[in-house]
């Protein structure tokens, strides 16, 4: 499948560089929520999962922003790596459906944690009038078929609310980070990642606001996504 790759960049949906926020490792047990960190606009709790992943929820409160800048960032492919940690590069491959995107990621990790590589697919829907959602999956590849050690069972939801004062986000996030990384190296790493990415979208919306009238990735059916 990598072998559609295309040598461009452009409006693609969020590729998985969020899973350098979600690459939570192997874990065992169930739990409930427990906070990590939080501060007047964010909260980022985690807790470990039946099928043996860790999983990550963050909770944005962003004043004088809608859910259109969110998705104008996160499908701007080109400017990712410029704002968001270990990134390397972004690659739109296809478009199945205008709400949807086939994304390739490769994430510079810092050590001792090798590079990854993340093919995921993603759908962005609208759930209410003032409510919307962007799915993001992995899709599996062939072994051998990528350079590096590929992330799989991501799984991540942006849920976004609009607001009288802006627009409040919940991500939810888990992937299985594969590897001999051990456990609490990648969670702490994960979990640490998820902060600077929140903390980092919400300087760059305050950086550049944008005065958007259409959609960069329009809402359509996630139906059995």
């Amino acid at each position: 499948m990598l072998r559609l790759i295309v040598n461009r960049t452009g409006k693609g949906c969020l590729f998985g560089a969020l899973m350098c926020a979600a690459t939570m490792s192997l874990a065992s047990g169930n739990e409930s929520w427990k906070l990590y960190k939080s501060n007047e606009w964010l909260e980022i709790h985690y807790k470990k999962l039946p099928n043996g992943l860790t999983q990550i929820k963050g909770q944005a409160r962003l004043e004088n922003t809608s859910t259109k800048s969110v998705i104008n960032e996160l499908t701007d492919t080109e400017s990712i790596p410029a704002w968001m940690n270990n990134v390397q590069s972004v690659t739109l491959l296809a478009q199945p459906e205008p709400h949807q995107s086939l994304v390739h990621t490769k994430l510079n990790l810092p050590w001792p944690v090798a590079d990854r590589e993340m093919l995921t697919l993603s759908c962005f829907s609208q759930l209410g009038e003032q409510q919307y959602i962007l799915k993001i999956r992995s899709v599996e590849t062939k072994s051998g078929t990528m350079s590096h050690l590929q992330i799989t069972d991501i799984d991540i939801n942006w849920v976004f609310l609009e607001v009288s004062t802006g627009l409040n986000i919940t991500y939810i996030a888990q992937a299985k980070l594969n590897g001999a990384v051990p456990n609490w190296v990648a969670n702490i790493a994960s979990l640490k990642n998820t902060k600077s990415m929140l903390d980092s979208l919400k300087i760059r919306l305050t950086e550049s606001p944008r005065l958007l009238t259409g959609w960069t990735l329009p809402p359509g059916d996630c139906d059995g996504f």
